[in-house]
């Protein structure tokens, strides 16, 4: 019982970390379209990688919180 209150917590951490990424991304789409510049800028590779490192470690980071509200919640 313990384990699966733990890893449906740091399952529901990982569904969150997902729906931070799509909302950076809508937010990049946003900023892209008002700014008519910004997409050319957005193109270039090193700007990719870095979106994502940054995605993936938001995604890291809210597994492990919401593993950690797994492990306080069975205590």
């Amino acid at each position: 019982m313990r384990t699966t209150i733990v890893l449906w917590s740091a399952v529901s951490g990982a569904i969150i970390g997902l729906f931070v990424d799509a909302t950076l991304i809508g937010v990049a789409l946003l900023f892209s379209a008002a700014i008519p510049g910004l997409l050319a800028r957005l193109q270039q590779r090193w700007i990719a990688v870095s979106a994502g490192v940054v995605m993936g470690l938001v995604l890291i980071v809210t597994v492990v919180l919401g593993f950690l509200e797994g492990q306080l919640k069975t205590r």
